[in-house]
């Protein structure tokens, strides 16, 4: 509120709306007036009769009041008089209180007395523009006289309507005023309102970072706005370096990329925010030709900078000012912890990532027929998932569930694992025991409740012919029928104890033949049409670390 009050004070009143506002409660109260303007003569105002017409457009009546000219500019309120029955009374000029400027125009109550009817002014303009005196005299309203007595009066009135015009304007200007800074409040306020409610890092970070710039752009109404951030932090990942821009600089994002990075490098020194009145008075090369004013705050959290939030040149052509400074102390505020929490979340994921591969790799490594086959299968179910049309979260929860789908493994004997030959009976029991211990192996953990399915159904079969609760249809949940295919295509691919891999066409053959018995027939119709490149090129990538690690051991 000291921001709104302090515009109250400095925006001061519009005269013209107060000299208007007077006019038209005069005119309410059947006041003729006149405007006097020495140059282009008088002219009678909104309304008026006939005798206000014969009277003001005289030339009689301008020589008059070229006459009284410097008389009428210092007789603020009080009623001069022209001829017998005619008097002026100046209204207070759009200056204010003080008197009129020498040679400004400015308006006149035009008020009559019983002497106009007989004097000889009123003879001279009738007969000057062709009336008759008599006629004339017979059409003068009688309420338009007032007595001499009144004269005083009447002034005394128009100087107290001008005061309240004056009040009222007053008020009308601080309401308009109020108003206005009451949008802008609630502007901003929404705006704060909108970033924290975005705060959850599910939002992609280079979304959530390009609508902040452009919500702020609509808010400081800038020509532009950015968001540059530091290229030695490597928690940011992918967003190191790189620069978020809203609106229109002028020129090249290179050059705006280049600008905020020296903006950087004046705030790893101040670590303040920056006005700009004068961009000529900045020494970074090219600023001047993308604004004229700016307005930088630094991304701080606990003293360590991540980026700056800058912006220029308001849309209005009128200089940033220091009001719009805490608004953008508090979004880069929010923006520093959105990062922070970015960095953390991201830190949490690749925590989790690489405990899951360690965790598969455990359970591969059982199997040397099977080393790898994990993240095959799990990078098979994503490209699955992709194409079939799932959204980029449950693509990624497919992901994961194809890394952990064969943790039950644990608990089947290496000897069973790795045997050559055929399996016996209670051999191939213990193996189909896998889906069922993994899945109570991830049942304890919440946040992996929902990889289960994949986990627990991916040897189901369409026809209901799988195991471990032999489901059949849709009834197999969608990650068990994308995860019993990525498995199978990798098994089939790979060479095992009891045979030797298929080849590409071989293997595509087999899934062509068995789709709607052992594979869901859309699936399986999606998966004969993906290009398998990233597949063969994560084998090869397998392959050289293995073949690396047999020649360092």
């Amino acid at each position: 509120m000291e921001i709104m009050h302090k515009s109250l004070l400095t925006n001061g009143v519009n005269p013209h709306a107060v000299e208007a506002r007077l006019r038209q409660r005069l005119l309410s109260l059947n006041i003729t007036l006149a405007h006097l303007d020495r140059s282009r003569g008088p002219r009678i105002g909104e309304s008026g009769q006939l005798i206000d017409h014969l009277i003001i457009e005289s030339s009689l009546f301008r020589k008059l009041t070229n006459h009284h000219w410097p008389n009428l500019v210092q007789a603020h309120g009080t009623a001069i008089s022209m001829w017998p029955g005619l008097w002026l009374i100046p209204l207070p000029s759009k200056h204010g209180e003080k008197n009129h400027r020498d040679q400004d125009p400015f308006w006149v109550a035009v008020l009559y007395t019983d002497a106009l009817l007989h004097c000889e002014q009123l003879h001279q303009v009738c007969e000057r523009q062709g009336h008759d005196y008599h006629a004339i005299v017979q059409q003068i309203d009688p309420t338009c006289l007032i007595s001499e007595a009144q004269l005083k009066s009447t002034a005394s009135m128009i100087t107290w309507l001008h005061q309240d015009a004056n009040e009222l304007t007053i008020q009308s200007t601080q309401i308009q005023t109020m108003s206005s800074e009451l949008h802008t409040l609630h502007e901003e306020l929404s705006l704060l309102h909108k970033l924290s409610t975005h705060f959850p890092v599910s939002q992609p970070p280079d979304v959530f970072l390009s609508q902040t710039c452009e919500d702020l752009l609509q808010v400081m109404r800038l020509s532009w706005t950015a968001v540059q951030l530091v290229e030695d932090e490597p928690r940011l990942n992918e967003l190191s370096g790189r620069i978020f821009i809203a609106g229109s600089a002028g020129c090249d994002n290179q050059l705006l990329q280049h600008i905020g990075r020296q903006l950087i490098a004046m705030e790893h020194r101040t670590h303040d925010p920056m006005l700009v009145d004068d961009t000529n008075q900045v020494d970074i090369k090219h600023l001047p030709q993308v604004a004229k004013t700016l307005l930088a705050v630094p991304l701080m959290r606990e003293n360590k900078l991540f980026g700056i939030l800058f912006g220029g040149d308001k849309t209005d052509g009128s200089a940033v000012s220091t009001i719009g400074t805490p608004l953008c102390t508090s979004m880069a505020a929010g923006l520093s912890i959105y990062l922070e929490n970015t960095m953390l979340y991201d830190d949490m994921h690749a925590l989790f990532l690489g405990t899951l591969h360690a965790l598969t790799s455990s359970v591969d490594a059982k199997d040397t027929y099977t080393h790898g086959h994990s993240e095959r299968v799990a990078l098979i179910g994503r490209m699955l998932a992709e194409a079939a049309g799932l959204d980029d979260h449950m693509i990624e929860r497919v992901y994961l569930s194809g890394l952990v789908h064969d943790v039950g493994k644990i608990g089947v004997p290496e000897t069973v694992l790795s045997k050559t030959g055929p399996l016996t009976t209670e051999e191939f029991y213990l193996i189909k025991q896998h889906p069922i211990i993994g899945t109570r192996i991830l049942a304890d953990i919440p946040q992996m409740h929902d990889l289960i399915p994949g986990v627990q159904f991916h040897h189901e079969r369409w026809d209901g012919n799988g195991y471990p609760e032999g489901r059949r249809g849709y009834d197999i949940p969608l990650f068990g029928r994308i995860l019993c295919l990525a498995d199978s295509f990798d098994a089939m691919s790979s060479d095992r104890g009891y045979r030797q891999s298929l080849d590409l066409n071989g293997v595509c053959h087999n899934i062509a033949q068995c789709k709607g018995t052992q594979f869901d027939p859309d699936l399986a119709d999606i998966f004969l049409q993906m290009e398998l490149q990233p597949y063969h090129d994560l084998v090869k990538v397998q392959y050289r670390a293995a073949r690396q690690e047999r020649m360092s051991a």
